[in-house]
This record gives structure tokens, sequence and C-alpha cells, in this order.
């Protein structure tokens, strides 16, 4: 297995999950047993960070990347992963743009060796747990066991650690990250 493409969700938000599965399953289908998705649907007494480290640990790819169900991405994502992952990064970082409740639209960059810093109304940041990682270099640094702000700590520890040496970066937008304050817990 290559990819594993993972998402932590919670039973009521089936809506979500049915949304983002419409795009995602399609793109999966094309490489059967090349890419898989994993689902994490238990219930808000685990914290979002206790569902992302058993998503990994459960996973079965050389390489995983968390897409959450509030959120989006393109038609092409599995496609343009699969081909960077033919180099063997440590990491594919990518561009992409979020918004809060749908509006206030702002662009990000995350690229290795990047600061985690915002200019000009754009975001510019280190890797994090929207990007595909080589599982091997990442899967012993643990999410902590917070309902928000868990990827972060993971990302900044992870940065920190300096383990990440290589990186495919995909100058295209691969990922829409809606922010909606105050949202149920994952």
């Amino acid at each position: 297995m290559k990819l594993s493409i993972l998402i932590p969700t919670l039973p009521e938000r089936h809506n979500l999950l049915t949304r983002i599965n419409n795009i995602l399953l399609p793109q999966v289908a094309r490489y059967a047993t090349q890419v898989e998705i994993k689902y994490h649907d238990a219930v808000k007494s685990m914290t979002t960070g206790e569902k992302r480290n058993q998503l990994i640990q459960n996973c079965e790819g050389e390489y995983f990347s968390f897409v959450d169900d509030d959120d989006l991405v393109p038609v092409y994502y599995v496609d343009e992963l699969m081909k960077a992952i033919a180099f063997n990064p440590d990491v594919i970082t990518f561009c992409g743009h979020m918004t809060t409740n749908g509006g206030s639209r702002q662009n990000f960059t995350i690229k290795l060796g990047s600061e985690y810093v915002t200019r000009n109304n754009h975001h510019y940041r280190f890797p994090n747990h929207l990007c595909c990682f080589k599982k091997s270099l990442v899967q012993n640094i643990k999410f902590p066991h917070q309902y928000m702000q868990e990827d972060y700590q993971w990302a900044k520890a992870i940065h920190d650690r300096k383990i990440l040496k290589t990186e495919v970066h995909l100058p295209i937008e691969m990922y829409h990250y809606d922010f909606i304050p105050n949202k149920p817990k994952k």
C-alpha cells in the first residue's frame, strides 16, 4: 500500500463525510491496490489527537495524509500525491486556501523550511497534518490528546526535530480548509 488517506469523523457528521467521500472515492478507485481510506468515527469522548494517532498506527500506507471531514480536496488530489510519492520524498507539501465559516478566503502555502507566519493575508506554514508524510519518519511522534490545536503541536514537534529532509512541493491548490469556530468536537 502506497498511500493512506486518514479521516477523523463523528457519526453525526455523516453528511460531511458523504461530501468528502464523493470526491475521494472515485479517485481512490483508480488505485485500488495502492491507496486506502481509513476512518475513525469514535464518540466525542475521544480527542481528535487520539483519533489521529490511532489512524496513523492502523494505516497500511507507506505515506499518509489527513483529510478532515469538513474540508475539501480537488478531483486531482490522489493523482498528484501518487505522482509525488514516486520521487520518495519525506513529505509532500502544497498550496491551498482556508475560509472561516465558508467566507473570508485566505491562501496558504505549506513548504519545508517555511516559517509559521502570515504576511499580506497569506499564510506560510511548515509541514502540518494536511501534508502527505512518509509514515516511517513520523509515526512515533504523537498528537497530543486534545480536541483542538493538536495539529499545530504535532507539526511543531516534527519541525523542531528536523526529521524531514526532502520534499516534493506541489505549487497548486490541493486543499480547502474551512475553519468553523466553536464547531462540534471531532
